[in-house]
C-alpha cells in the first residue's frame, strides 16, 4: 500500500459515485479509509498554512477529524529541553538550504504523520492545501497523491510518499556528504500491481536512511534498533492507519458527529452545509462497513484499534519512554502521526480510556511541543 493520501481522494471520487445513485451533492467520502486522512494539527510554528476554499472543497474538509495539539508542559524539565537543543542544534538546517512546501489534505495521517516529523526535527515548511475534489494545486504532478513535498535547493525537487519524505529529508539532516538530489536516487518508483488488481506506484527502499558506517552507528547505536524502527514505522503504515475510518465513522451517531465538527470548523452554506454533515455522514457509515470486511476487522472495530494501541505500547515496553529511548525516533513519529488525526473524537477517548496508550501519546505531545519552543529558540536572533 502507497504510504499516500490518494484515498483521501475519495474526497473527490464519492461526489461522482453519489451522483450515479441519485444524490448529487454527497462530496468526496468514498474509499476514505483505505490511504488515510490529514488534520489540521501540528503544522509548526513556521508553517503558513495557504487555505483554498471554495464550494467544491465542500468534501475535502471531510476528514477535519481531530484537534489541534498545542505545547504542552513544555518548560518543566529545563535538563532535558536543553539536551533536546543541542540535538536540534547538530541537525538543524544550514541557512537558506532548503525551502519546503507540503501540499496536503489537512485530514490525512500520512500527512500528519510528515508534519509531526517536520515539526519535531525543526524544519521550516509552508503548507499548500489541496483541493481534493479538483486537486489543481497539484495539476504540476504526474503523482496524484499527497502528501508532496517541494524542497527547493536551487533547483526544485519532489518528494513523494510520506514515508519516502520521512526517510530522505532525516538522510538528509544526517548526512551532509550527500546532496537531497543523490539522496533521492536511492529511493526508486517501481510500478506494481495491489490486492485488487490495479497499478500503482511503490518506491523502493522507503523505511531505510541511506547512510554510511560511521552515520548509521551515530543514528542507531543497536544494530537492533534500526530493524525495529522500520518494522514499525511499516505497521503503521500496512496496518494502524486502516483502522481509523471504521472506528470514527463506526456508528450514525459518530458519523454525525464527526462530520458536524467537520460543518462547524468549515465555510459552508446553508446548503452545502447541510448535504456535507447528513449525506456525507451516512455514506462513509456505510463505506466504513466496506473497509471492515476489506481488512479483516472484527465486528466491534475498536477491539483492533484497542489492541493496535496495546500492541505499540507492549513493543515500546516499560524502561523507556520512547521507542526510540530518550527521545522519539521515526517510528515513534509515525505512531503519534496517525493517531492524533482522532482527537476530538469518540473513537480517540475510547482508545485512551481502554487502552494503555495514554502515557506514551502524551510524551509524544510533550516532547513535539518541546521542540517547537527548542526551535523557536534557534530562529532568534543572537543579542
Amino acid at each position: 500500500m502507497a504510504a499516500a493520501c490518494r484515498g483521501w481522494r475519495c474526497l473527490g471520487q464519492l461526489p461522482w459515485r453519489l451522483r450515479a445513485a441519485g444524490q448529487a451533492a454527497g462530496g468526496g467520502l468514498l474509499r476514505a479509509q483505505s490511504r488515510g486522512y490529514c488534520l489540521p494539527f501540528g503544522t509548526g510554528r513556521y508553517a503558513r498554512a495557504r487555505a483554498l476554499k471554495g464550494s467544491r472543497m465542500l468534501v475535502g474538509a471531510a476528514f477535519a477529524l481531530g484537534g489541534t495539539v498545542g505545547l504542552f508542559q513544555t518548560l518543566q524539565h529545563p535538563l532535558e529541553a536543553q539536551e533536546h537543543l543541542a540535538e536540534q542544534q547538530a541537525a538543524k538546517l544550514p541557512a537558506g538550504s532548503l525551502e519546503l512546501t507540503l501540499y496536503q489534505y489537512k485530514t490525512c495521517p500520512f500527512c500528519s504523520k510528515v508534519r509531526a516529523f517536520l515539526d519535531y526535527h525543526g524544519v521550516p515548511y509552508e503548507i499548500v492545501e489541496v483541493n481534493p475534489v479538483m486537486r489543481k494545486e497539484i495539476k504540476f504532478s504526474s503523482y496524484r497523491k499527497v502528501p508532496i513535498l517541494l524542497a527547493n535547493a536551487g533547483n526544485t525537487l519532489q518528494l513523494n510518499d510520506s514515508s519516502v519524505i520521512i526517510s530522505a529529508i532525516k538522510t538528509y539532516l544526517v548526512s551532509r556528504k550527500k546532496s537531497l538530489e543523490e539522496i533521492l536516487s536511492f529511493y526508486p518508483p517501481m510500478k506494481a500491481v495491489n490486492e485488487r488488481g490495479k497499478e500503482v506506484t511503490e518506491y523502493g527502499n522507503k523505511y531505510w536512511l541511506m547512510l554510511d558506517e560511521m552515520e548509521t552507528q551515530h543514528v542507531y547505536p543497536i544494530k537492533e534498533a534500526r530493524v525495529e524502527e522500520i518494522t514499525w514505522r511499516k505497521w503503521a503504515d500496512d496496518w494502524l492507519v486502516h483502522l481509523i475510518s471504521p472506528n470514527v465513522y463506526r456508528t450514525p451517531r459518530e458519523a454525525l458527529a464527526s462530520f458536524d465538527y467537520i460543518v462547524h470548523e468549515g465555510n459552508f452554506g446553508t446548503v452545502e452545509g447541510f448535504f456535507a454533515k447528513y449525506v456525507g455522514a451516512v455514506a462513509m457509515f456505510f463505506i466504513s462497513k466496506r473497509l471492515k470486511s476489506r481488512h479483516h476487522l472484527q465486528d466491534n472495530v475498536r477491539e483492533d484499534l484497542y489492541k493496535a494501541a496495546n500492541d505499540w505500547v507492549k513493543a515500546v515496553g516499560k524502561h523507556r519512554p520512547f521507542m526510540g529511548g530518550s527521545q522519539p525516533n521515526l517510528a515513534d513519529l509515525a505512531v503519534y502521526g496517525v493517531l492524533r488525526v482522532m482527537e476530538g473524537l469518540e473513537a480517540y477517548d475510547d482508545m485512551m480510556t481502554h487502552t494503555k496508550i495514554q502515557p506514551w501519546y502524551h510524551r509524544m505531545e510533550k516532547a513535539i511541543g518541546e521542540a517547537e519552543i527548542t526551535n523557536w529558540q534557534l530562529q532568534q536572533p543572537p543579542y
